[in-house]
């Protein structure tokens, strides 16, 4: 017999890298599945991914893409006994869409080490002043780096520290206080850049999303 409902291929990632799943299907999550997303800081533009049988990959605050937009998984998929469950897809993965800007460099507050994510969300409102009750406030930049990019590094954002909001080779010589005021200078000189004045933590499954106030 013919099979009438086929699936899409989508992109599973690990780290950088990433494989090919096929066969998956993609559609509009349940409500409870749409009150799991809300409660894990999610938006309503998401899906339900059903996983075809067979499939042995983990699925636990994952990266996917489809439909030229990544998503990440939320919760745990839900699982069906193979024999028992008719059609060619036994688990149902919870995805909800990422708000991407770009790439972000982060320098270390006193190290000066290097740490670049990809894939980030930001707003930049810096230089616009705003009235609040007759006093004026200067805006901010606001970068939103997601749960996944902390797996495999292991730093985590603080205030003092540097960001950029592009992916920045650039290196600080701090071999010696001149060598690191020199470095300071030309960094300043070829980057736009802001320090940071606040982070907050969102929970997202076992790791947080971080969000940093720059000025």
């Amino acid at each position: 017999m013919k099979q009438l409902i086929k699936g899409i291929d989508i992109r599973l990632y690990s780290g950088g890298s990433f494989e090919t799943v096929g066969n998956v299907l993609v559609g509009n999550p349940t409500s409870s599945g749409i009150n799991e997303l809300i409660q894990n800081g999610g938006v309503m533009q998401c899906y339900t991914l059903a996983i075809p049988k067979g499939d042995t990959h983990d699925w636990v605050n994952r990266i996917v893409e489809f439909f030229d937009k990544k998503f990440r998984t939320v919760g745990m998929p839900l699982r069906g006994i193979e024999e028992n469950v008719p059609l060619n897809w036994h688990k149902q993965v919870n995805v909800q869409m990422l708000d991407i800007s770009g790439d972000c460099t982060i320098y270390e507050k006193d190290t000066y080490n290097r740490h670049v994510f990809t894939d980030v969300y930001f707003y930049d409102n810096r230089g616009t002043v705003t009235l609040i009750d007759g006093i004026s406030s200067s805006g901010g930049m606001t970068v939103r780096i997601y749960a996944d990019k902390f797996r495999e590094d292991g730093y985590k954002p603080k205030i003092g520290d540097i960001v950029v909001l592009k992916n920045s080779d650039f290196e600080f010589d701090t071999t010696s206080q001149q060598t690191l005021s020199q470095s300071m200078t030309e960094f300043r000189q070829t980057n736009d850049y802001a320090v940071v004045s606040e982070v907050k933590s969102v929970s997202y499954g076992e790791i947080p999303d971080y969000i940093i106030t720059a000025l």
